[in-house]
């Protein structure tokens, strides 16, 4: 007699593209929880838990929006002046003096004392120049840059963008005195710690085009400008001024960001699932075997940032 043919049970395993348990966890700018802020004067949305300053009214407005340990944040000054003639600022009543009306004259001065060092890497002239000079095109624009540079304060070793418009003027000489002033306008910054602005710079670019003005404010300068068709102009622009970041070296970037995980005992990786990049603990793509999911980053990715870590 014939024996019956073995049989095995259909096989219900799925092909699985990573293990089930992988520890991620996710970087503070690629898990911002938003919230509103409202004043008399503007609104702005800003990441649960930062902290907002601001002082001023129609004539001058200046605030900040800072995480609370005051390490990454977005500041803007609608305009300031500073005394061409640096005997002159104090009977001027003005914080600064300019000998040449820079922008980078400017940033270094406003944080000399302030900063351990403030150093200028890079800048550029950004594309909406012509735009702004429409706006007043009885006075040039006499500086106008977007410039990358790295500090360090009380706070951290930082990175920014700094960016402001710096009108022409004339001398006003009287008594063998200067009383010429340069007006600064649209004056923009963004900075987080050193290596992580290209992380917070959604972020930061988020909060800045996020402002806008109250009708309290509109109606103040409205009276100031006694022209009721008149409307102030939004914070500087974020997206042009950022290319000065953009234009650093990023052969330079990929250097620091690999020293960085080697020292660190990193080995960086791309989420094919979520497009998501990751500093994993060493050897962990070692640990997870044959999979699909997580694959090694491309030299050209170093430069993009992560979104968080993983951990063993």
């Amino acid at each position: 007699m014939e024996s019956a043919p073995t049989t095995y049970p259909e096989s219900t395993a799925q092909p699985t593209t990573a293990p089930a348990a992988v520890n991620v966890r996710p970087a503070a700018w690629a898990s911002v929880q938003w919230q509103q802020y409202a004043c008399e004067l503007f609104t702005l949305t800003i990441p649960a838990g930062w902290q907002v300053e601001w002082q001023g009214d129609a004539n001058q407005m200046e605030w900040m929006a800072h995480s609370p340990d005051h390490t990454v944040g977005v500041y803007n000054l609608d305009h300031c002046y500073a005394a061409k003639d640096a005997n002159m600022k104090q009977a001027l009543g003005f914080n600064y003096a300019m000998a040449n009306g820079t922008v980078e004259e400017f940033f270094k001065t406003v944080y000399a004392d302030s900063c351990e060092y403030f150093t200028v890497h890079n800048a550029c002239v950004p594309p909406n120049k012509e735009q702004l000079q429409s706006i007043r095109p009885y006075t040039p624009i006499r500086d106008y840059q977007s410039l990358y540079a790295t500090f360090k304060d009380d706070n951290v070793e930082g990175e920014g963008i700094y960016s402001a418009v710096v009108m022409d003027s004339q001398d006003v000489v009287f008594n063998g005195m200067n009383y010429g002033a340069w007006e600064v306008n649209c004056i923009l910054t963004q900075f987080a710690p050193q290596g992580r602005l290209v992380d917070w710079a959604p972020v930061l670019s988020a909060i800045a085009k996020s402002f806008a003005y109250t009708d309290l404010y509109l109606q103040q300068w409205q009276a100031n400008a006694q022209a009721a068709t008149s409307t102030p102009s939004t914070v500087a622009d974020p997206d042009p001024v950022m290319e000065a970041f953009e234009e650093r070296s990023k052969s330079d970037t990929i250097l620091q960001e690999k020293r960085s995980d080697m020292l660190e005992e990193y080995e960086r990786v791309y989420d094919n699932e979520t497009g998501n990049i990751y500093r994993a603990y060493n050897g962990f793509l070692d640990d997870i075997g044959d999979q699909s999911r997580y694959t090694p980053i491309t030299d050209s990715q170093y430069a993009d940032g992560y979104d968080g870590w993983i951990d063993k």
